[in-house]
C-alpha cells in the first residue's frame, strides 16, 4: 500500500516551471530514491512534501490524508520528519540538546511554562532520555554532552538523523545525507539507513547525488530532469534506462 501518493504536482516560480506534472508513489516501508541532475527539481519536491513550498497544481496524499492541507508546523504530529541538505544544527548547544529540539513541538510546553519551569520536569526528562537513546542507536552517545561545534562533518550528519529519529517518524525524508562524506562514511551511512528502516518500520524518501548509495539501498528510484519524471523503477531498470543515460551522460553509455 502506498503511504505517499504524489499526483500531477506542478510548481511554478514566476515563469520558471520547477516541477511539471510529477506523479509517483512510495509504498509503506520502502526506501525511495529521488535522483536527477542539478536543477532537476528534487529539492523543490522535497520542500513541497515538507510543506515549505506550495504547489501550483496537483495533490499529495499521505496515509489517506490530504497532505497539502497540513501546515508545516504540523508535519511532526503526522510522523513526517526531514533532514536538510545544509546542516541545521546549533553549534553552541550540546549534541543532546540539538537532538532534543527534534521533538519539542510534540511536547505540551509553551513559552511561558518553559521559561518558568512549570510542570515540565517529567516531560523534559522523558525527552532527554529519548534523545540519548537515539544517540546510542547511532553510536553517538560519547558526544552527547559536548557542543556540536568542531565535530567531524560525518558525525554532524548523523546527529541530524538522530534528531529526526527522536520523534518516532513514519516517513523519514533525507536531503543529500551523504553530501561531503568520505567513501567509508557513505558506506556506513547506507548501512545505517537500512538498519533504521528495518528496525523502526520507516518509509524513507532519499534525495541524493551519490549514485552508488542510492542504487544500493533503494527499492524504487524516481528520476527527474528539468522538473519532469523521466524514469521510475528498481535500480537495475534505472541503470539501463536510455533517458537516464541521456540525462546523466549526454547519451554516452558507461
Amino acid at each position: 500500500m502506498a503511504l505517499l501518493e504524489v499526483r500531477d504536482i506542478t510548481v511554478r516560480f514566476g515563469g520558471i516551471v520547477a516541477l511539471d506534472g510529477l506523479t509517483f508513489d512510495i509504498d509503506e516501508g520502502q526506501i525511495c530514491g529521488l535522483i536527477g541532475p542539478n536543477g532537476a527539481g528534487k529539492t523543490t519536491l522535497f520542500n513541497v512534501v515538507s510543506r515549505i513550498y506550495d504547489t501550483t497544481e496537483g495533490s499529495i496524499t499521505y496515509d489517506g490524508q490530504d497532505l497539502l492541507s497540513i501546515p508545516a508546523h504540523g508535519m511532526s504530529k503526522h510522523g513526517i520528519y526531514r533532514t536538510f541538505q545544509n546542516l541545521a544544527l546549533w553549534p553552541g548547544m550540546t549534541v543532546l540538546d540539538n537532538v532534543m529540539v527534534g521533538d519539542y513541538s510534540n511536547t505540551k510546553q509553551t513559552f511561558f511554562t518553559a521559561a518558568l519551569r512549570l510542570g515540565t520536569r517529567k516531560e523534559e526528562k522523558d525527552l532527554r532520555e529519548r534523545a540519548y537513546a537515539a544517540l546510542e542507536e547511532l553510536e553517538l552517545q560519547q558526544h552527547a554532552f559536548h557542543p556540536a561545534a568542531g565535530l567531524p562533518f560525518g558525525t554532524l550528519k548523523r546527529i541530524e538523523i538522530a534528531r529526526a529519529l527522536i520523534g518516532k517518524p513514519r516517513l523519514l525524508m533525507l536531503d543529500e545525507p551523504a553530501s561531503g562524506l568520505t567513501h567509508l562514511e557513505v558506506d556506513e551511512l547506507a548501512d545505517t539507513i537500512r538498519m533504521l528502516r528495518d528496525r523502526h518500520g520507516l518509509t524513507v524518501l532519499l534525495v541524493e547525488h551519490h549514485m552508488k548509495m542510492v542504487m544500493g539501498i533503494s527499492e524504487n528510484v524516481v528520476v527527474l530532469n528539468f522538473g519532469q519524471k523521466i524514469a521510475e523503477g528498481d535500480p537495475n531498470h534505472i541503470r539501463n534506462h536510455p533517458a537516464v543515460i541521456e540525462a546523466y551522460l549526454g547519451g554516452q553509455a558507461a
